[in-house]
């Protein structure tokens, strides 16, 4: 089996024994889920990369810490992302948000849930870009916005979730519903916003042109 191929644990245990290469493996299989995750609710891209530099630099330095015993890997690493994501946004509410985003971006999880425990309806985020998602989404009460960037970005099940979050599978369950209907909410008000600045708009030309 080519060393791609093994399980986190098992790399887990490479590292450990002093396989560095190894720890490679773990963040090219957890880059992407992480950024993701990182950018629900930080908008800066260039906080994103930094903060996800510094989770793999934190699973790295700790990863002594971390039993297989307790939960998979992905758990724990999530972890560690929610940790770094908490502690930025605490020493950055006394600056200005930034809403500066990329424009050449898309939503690359933006599918259908394919997990055992889907929504039949293949859940909201399936075609809408990543720029009104990701605003959207910032909107939302942070512990709402978290267990939605685990389910949708990195399609995490709720046992594992509930596990990340330190919350009961009920809980869990709850907040991706309401929070699904909130998002879908401000989707809709999004879109009728920009409906509505395009009408009023083109009005005012209209008028411009009858002068």
């Amino acid at each position: 089996m080519t060393i791609e191929g093994r399980s986190d644990e098992a790399l887990v245990r490479q590292v450990r024994e002093g396989d560095s290469d190894a720890f490679g493996v773990l963040v090219d299989r957890y880059k992407r889920g992480i950024a993701n995750f990182i950018g629900a609710g930080v908008r800066a891209p260039s906080d994103i990369a930094d903060l996800s530099q510094e989770t793999f630099l934190r699973a790295y330095a700790h990863l002594g810490t971390f039993n297989p015993q307790l939960g998979k890997f992905s758990t724990w690493i999530y972890q560690i992302a929610r940790n770094v994501v908490r502690t930025h946004l605490g020493k950055s509410q006394k600056r200005p948000p930034t809403l500066d985003l990329p424009e050449d971006q898309t939503l690359e999880n933006a599918l259908p849930d394919r997990s055992a425990d889907a929504d039949p309806a293949g859940g909201i985020l399936r075609s809408e870009a990543e720029r009104e998602v990701r605003e959207a989404m910032a909107e939302l009460p942070e512990r709402t916005r978290t267990v939605l960037a685990l389910r949708y970005f990195d399609n995490l099940e709720y046992h594992a979730i509930a596990s990340t979050m330190g919350l009961s599978l009920g809980n869990v369950k709850t907040l991706i519903h309401r929070g699904k209907i909130a998002l879908a909410q401000r989707m809709r008000d999004r879109e009728n916003r920009a409906v509505a600045k395009t009408k009023s708009g083109s009005g005012g030309l209209h008028a411009l042109l009858l002068v």
